[in-house]
């Protein structure tokens, strides 16, 4: 299921990032790549909050939504 579909402070697993390459490899380079933990912190005005690898990160949904997670 994409990222932004999440329940908040759950912890999921990353799957796969999709879109363009330009944006995968953004995502990646922010530590978005297959196999780390991630959780949806909160979301205001289609921004979402998500701490990966120990960090906050603000994502657009757009981005958000490349991010595909399954439940740890």
């Amino acid at each position: 299921m994409p990222l932004n579909l999440t329940e908040f402070n759950q912890s999921y697993i990353i799957n796969k990032i999709c879109g363009l390459e330009k944006q995968r490899h953004y995502l990646e380079s922010l530590g978005f790549v297959p196999g780390a933990k991630v959780s949806l912190l909160s979301e205001l005005h289609g921004y979402y909050v998500v701490m990966v690898k120990g960090s906050k990160i603000g994502l657009e949904k757009s981005l958000a939504k490349k991010i595909i997670v399954y439940a740890s």
